[in-house]
């Protein structure tokens, strides 16, 4: 019987009726208002290759309507919410019966959405939710703090300016070298750091990491990443870790990799990685944003 009815009226899977969906341009047109032309086009041009991360949620999504919500944990704890889109956290949604508590820092989002507050990113768990603002900042320097907070306004304007608990070792330091000596000066700096107590960083833009990790002393394999005496990372990769020393390279050119906001989010988490001291080692002029007036 089974057998006759999957053969008369069969049950599409998933993945199926995702691919119907995301290769026939009248199914897109439903989306008219939320995605241009040009956005439906792009969904439609990459269907040859295979599923990406990031058609995990669509595809939740579509078994969820067509076989039924999933609801197999309690309490979820989430981290760095604030990098995860409106259809992941759907995902999050149907997978609790329970409370949620859901930690992360707006102002420090990597992801494809620029929330501006906890309030834009709440709706999608379908939850009510009380709100902490934990404004204390034990881990990074009052000065330190000072020199990163007036990107805040611009990139999380509704999220309330943590405040430093404590001093650092010294204030930051900016080293400004011509471009040619660009990556020895970073390199040097480093050393100089990393001779003093704790770990220490070298964080740079994308663009410079290959040219910079060759010349930095220790093992270059991942078993051992964190017996190296640097830790040459990007932003993103820094991103949730702290370190005593740090040297951050270039801040402009990390702003001017990404749009203006993201770019600006990169560097906010660029600078806030030091508990002790920051070094800026640059060729090019500061980011207006941080309203220095340094060259």
């Amino acid at each position: 019987m089974n057998r006759t009815l999957d053969a008369l009226w069969p049950r599409p899977k998933p993945e199926q009726l995702l691919r119907r969906l995301l290769t026939s341009p009248d199914g897109l047109a439903a989306a008219d208002g939320i995605l241009d032309a040009a956005e439906q086009g792009l969904l439609q041009s990459g269907r040859g290759r295979g599923w990406s991360d990031a058609d995990l949620p669509l595809l939740d999504e579509a078994r969820a309507l067509l076989e039924g919500g999933d609801h197999p944990h309690g309490h979820v704890i989430v981290d760095e919410a604030q990098d995860l889109t409106p259809m992941q956290l759907r995902m999050l949604a149907r997978r609790s019966t329970g409370p949620f508590t859901v930690l992360g820092d707006i102002a420090q989002a990597a992801g494809p959405i620029a929330y501006r507050s906890w309030d834009d990113l709440l709706p999608y768990l379908g939850v009510e939710a009380q709100i902490e603002e934990l404004r204390l900042a034990y881990r990074v320097p009052r000065d330190v703090l000072e020199l990163a907070l007036p990107l805040l306004p611009l990139i999380a304007p509704d999220v309330a300016a943590p405040i430093a608990y404590r001093e650092g070792d010294e204030p930051p330091r900016f080293v400004q070298v011509e471009p040619e000596h660009l990556v020895a000066g970073a390199v040097r700096e480093a050393g100089h750091e990393a001779l003093r107590e704790g770990r220490t960083a070298l964080i740079a833009p994308a663009t410079l990491i290959a040219g910079l990790e060759p010349l930095l002393p220790g093992p270059r394999t991942a078993f051992d990443e964190l017996a190296a005496p640097i830790q040459a990372l990007t932003p993103r990769a820094a991103k949730g870790l702290e370190f005593d020393r740090v040297v951050l390279v270039e801040p402009a050119r990390i702003v001017s990799e990404a749009d203006r906001i993201e770019g600006l989010r990169a560097l906010y988490v660029a600078l806030t990685r030091a508990t002790k001291t920051l070094v800026v080692v640059h060729a090019e002029a500061l980011p207006v944003e941080l309203g220095l007036g340094l060259g």
